[in-house]
This record gives structure tokens, sequence and C-alpha cells, in this order.
């Protein structure tokens, strides 16, 4: 009885969804399924009807690391449409204790919209895993630094005013214009503070973040418009002893000179 019961059990179908792995016979890992979809892309192209199946793979793999690598396919590649906005709510709601979330903050910090921000700030409050509140912290920062150049570039150029709203949508357009540089410099400065309280040993791309965070803040606090400079200590031309701060409060005229 024990061969017909085997026989029987050989020929019962896999579940339904189950996909083959054609090298063992048995059913692919979620890797496996991501790869073979990433492949699948890459042979015939077509970002907008590929993100549906990355959005159903991330589904259907929902507790494996390889939902978060789904996702992220989808900031990538549709970065600047509803898409990408869907995968960050998604990351948001299933991941936000997920280790994977570390790979994926640079993804987040290159999407156009207020849901990247909003996500960054929660992951560095939420998240129980180091490496990932440590890329966030970077990330966060490096958004808020992007938001600063385009605002100074808006401020120096109101016909690129138009040319923001199309990039970025009217939503986020419109945001985005409304920002305040000084308001912008306060929101780094605070995330420089808690990344050098909290995170000045970790290194991220070849530069300790406690370095980083030193020289963003010297620049905020002392080279920004509005702010007060730094101390400056040197000597005249006669050898006297000259302070920046002596000068305060005074009109003064700097000469720049210099001979070969």
């Amino acid at each position: 009885m024990m061969p017909n019961i085997c026989a029987l059990l050989c020929l019962l179908p896999m579940s339904a969804g189950a996909v083959v792995d054609e090298s063992t016979g048995g059913p692919k890992s979620p890797v496996q399924e991501y790869k073979a979809l990433v492949d699948e892309y890459e042979e015939v192209g077509g970002a907008k009807q590929f993100a549906g199946r990355f959005f159903e793979l991330a589904k259907k793999h929902q507790k494996d690391p390889v939902a978060v690598q789904a996702l992220v396919w989808i900031l990538d590649k549709r970065r600047s449409q509803p898409a990408a906005t869907r995968a960050l709510e998604l990351l948001g709601k299933h991941h936000l204790q997920s280790p994977a979330l570390a790979q994926a903050c640079r993804s987040i910090a290159r999407v156009p919209a207020m849901a990247a921000e909003q996500l960054l700030r929660r992951t560095l409050e939420k998240s129980s895993h180091a490496p990932v509140k440590e890329q966030a912290c970077y990330y966060l920062a490096y958004l808020l630094e992007q938001q600063a150049s385009a605002v100074d570039q808006l401020t120096a150029d109101d016909e690129l005013t138009e040319r923001v709203l199309q990039y970025y949508g009217q939503e986020y357009g419109k945001y985005f214009i409304g920002l305040n540089r000084a308001k912008l410099d306060g929101k780094l400065e605070k995330v420089y503070e808690l990344m050098t309280t909290s995170f000045s040993d970790v290194q991220i791309d070849e530069q300790k973040l406690g370095d980083l965070a030193d020289t963003a803040l010297f620049r905020i606090r002392h080279l920004s418009p509005g702010r007060v400079a730094a101390e400056i200590t040197g000597e005249d031309i006669y050898g006297k002893e000259l302070k920046l701060s002596d000068y305060r409060g005074k009109v003064v005229m700097l000469y720049f000179w210099a001979h070969w």
C-alpha cells in the first residue's frame, strides 16, 4: 500500500502561486523569484508594467527581506510616479522594523515626495536596528541638503519655478517652492546634532558621520547669510595681532591681494 501512496503524492500538483526552480524541480526561494523578475524586466523592459508584479512579490513574501528589495526596485524605477509613493507607504506600514530597511534609505531619500522625508524620520525614530537608524539619519540629512540647494537655485532664478512644478508635480512642487531656507537650516542643524551625538563614529562612504556633521554645523552656524561669522585671528602687515570680533559693529572693507 505504501508505494501507491507515494505515487499518489508524487502526482499531486504544487500549491497555487508556487514558482518552480527548474534546476531542482522544487519551488523557488523568494530571492530566486526576485532575481528572475529582475532578469525578465532587464530582458523585455517596461518599468510601468513590471511595477505591479514587484508589488505582488512584496505582498506574497511580506515577511521576507525580499519584500523590501521589491519595493526598493519600484522606488528606483518609478521614482517620480504614484507607484513610488505607494511603495513608501508599504515600507512604513509593514517593514519599519526590518533590518533590510538600511539598504532602502538611499532610494527613499531620492523620491520627490513629502512621504520620503516622513518615512526617513519615522525610521530614525522607530527602528530597533542601529544600522537602519544610521542610514536613515545620513540620508535624511542628504534629502534636506538637496532641498536647500534647490531653494537656493529658486531664489537666484524665479524662472525655474515652472520647471520645478513640471518635474516634481503640483503638490510636491508647491511644497518645495514654499520652503524657507532658514527653516531648512534649522531642520538640518537638528539632524546633524543628532548625527554628532548618536552616530559620530559610524562610517558611511569612507567618511565618519561625526566629521561630516561637524563640517556641516560649522557651515550652517557661521557661513550662512545672517549668521555671526566665526572668529578669525591673525597678524596685520605690521605684525600686530588682530581679531575679527574687534571690528563687530564697524564698517570693514576687505581687500584681497596676492603676488607671485
